[in-house]
């Protein structure tokens, strides 16, 4: 995972673009490839990935019991769409 120096990317993306609107680059592509700069890169750890997928697997099982005694009103969900 690269993690670039701009984090605003909605502005970077805009100034490649104006860049190439204006003829400053030829193409959105060599426009980012001067543009776009990282400051650091991350590795995955796979050891932590199968841990991560033990914890997830759980989290949704329990998560599936909690629905299931807010629908039975046995307990109250922190969270509820807007309008309801």
């Amino acid at each position: 995972m690269n993690i670039p120096v701009v984090k605003e990317a909605t502005a970077l993306g805009c100034a490649i673009a104006a860049g190439v609107g204006v003829g400053i680059y030829p193409s959105l592509t060599e426009a980012g490839k001067k543009l776009v700069k990282f400051e650091r890169q991350h590795q995955p750890n796979p050891d932590n990935y199968k841990l991560y997928q033990a914890h997830k697997t759980q989290w949704a099982d329990v998560y599936a019991k909690q629905l299931q005694l807010v629908d039975k009103g046995l307990t109250t969900s922190l969270w509820k769409a807007p309008g309801l």
